[in-house]
């Protein structure tokens, strides 16, 4: 057996009412601050839940709800300052991504000191300490509730920065399927596309072990029948679909993420597509793309999933997005060719298996749009 390792030191925690029954296990200190975004943590009922077992624990807690999507520095260090301010000894993020990386990076802000103008210069080292962090995701796709990723918004660079480290897994993820009942549509469609994205990348890295596909491959065969109801207005399994999350997580916890997602951040950042929709869309130009050096790994892909080809797929997501209401408009060919020249810039495409040119990029542009 080849050489592995595996390393998730999250306690993963799942089912109905977990919040409130197993408060014992993650009300890790004497204050928590509650990062949230402004609405969905209450509407969820999962604010409810975090501060009724914390109260009933007698643990005191402080909110911080400026997250908005696609966080930035001025969120983190204004979350950071809170956290400071009033004594908090661990954080508990409850939403989808954005309010999970900002309480991730918010823990490791307050604990490190880090001040806002050294915000991306002073990036998590090996040794670096952060608040115990607690993850209460509302959403089936970012899976950032199992890994020690932050992905932070950085206006001199016009993209989005990587905050990452050991220090960042959180300590518990609580799984709650209630919690995403009030979702609309097209957040269930970006976020499920996240996931598939998510394990789609994770398969193909060159840090990829027997263990990391082996949950690619079942992340995927869970996600995309629930496209397909999503597609077709049938009953959709939120409680698969956070599970397949979840573990679609650990795999890029694992492995990072790729050339999907340093496509898709000059698509938010630049056009505003949520982040699930902006990967979902990359995807089969992906997959065809990666065809050439992993055919063996892209058939098992597609097989897990019940896909044919890349073209199934496609007209998949064209579905889901369609069905939700969200198809995104193309970028003009200039656009295209701007965006085409960042994802070459950095590191994780570089470390892949097979590094495209830009006229590859573009084309994997041109097959999503």
């Amino acid at each position: 057996m080849e050489s592995v390792r595996f390393y998730l030191p999250t306690e993963v925690v799942s089912g109905p009412g977990c919040v409130r029954r197993e408060v014992g296990r993650w009300a890790l200190g004497k204050k928590a601050l509650i990062v949230t975004g402004a609405q969905g943590a209450a509407r969820s009922g999962a604010l409810g839940d975090v501060t009724g077992a914390l109260e009933a624990q007698g643990v005191a807690w402080a909110r911080f709800d400026g997250v908005r999507a696609n966080p930035d520095a001025e969120q983190v260090c204004a979350g950071a300052e809170m956290a400071r301010r009033e004594g908090c000894d661990f954080v508990v993020g409850i939403g989808g991504g954005s309010p999970l990386d900002a309480a991730k990076a918010i823990a490791w802000a307050a604990a490190e000191g880090v001040p806002r103008e050294r915000f991306f210069r002073r990036l998590p080292e090996p040794g670096d300490a952060a608040l115990p962090i607690v993850a209460v995701p509302l959403t089936c796709g970012t899976g950032s509730e199992v890994t020690p990723y932050a992905i932070i918004t950085d206006h001199g660079a016009r993209s989005k920065v990587n905050v990452s480290g050991p220090c960042l897994f959180p300590r518990v993820a609580l799984l709650d399927a209630r919690y995403l009942e009030s979702l609309p549509q097209a957040v269930v469609a970006d976020t499920a596309l996240d996931a598939l994205s998510h394990a789609i990348e994770g398969a193909y890295s060159p840090r990829a072990t027997r263990f990391a596909e082996a949950l690619a491959l079942e992340a995927v065969r869970l996600i995309v029948p629930e496209l397909v109801r999503l597609a077709h207005g049938g009953f959709v399994n939120l409680g698969q679909l956070q599970y397949a999350a979840a573990v679609a997580g650990m795999v890029i916890a694992q492995t990072g993420t790729g050339l999907v997602h340093a496509m898709g951040y000059p698509l938010t950042y630049h056009k505003g597509l949520p982040h699930g929709r902006a990967n979902g869309v990359l995807l089969a130009g992906y997959l065809e793309f990666m065809e050439r050096p992993c055919p063996a790994l892209t058939e098992r892909l597609l097989k897990a999933g019940g896909l044919a080809d890349a073209e199934e797929l496609q007209a998949l997501v064209d579905a889901v997005l369609d069905a939700a209401g969200t198809t995104p408009e193309a970028p003009s060919e200039e656009e295209l060719a701007r965006f085409a020249r960042e994802p070459l810039r950095l590191a994780l495409v570089r470390k892949y298996r097979a590094m495209p040119s830009p006229e590859e990029v573009m084309d994997i542009y041109r097959t999503g749009f």
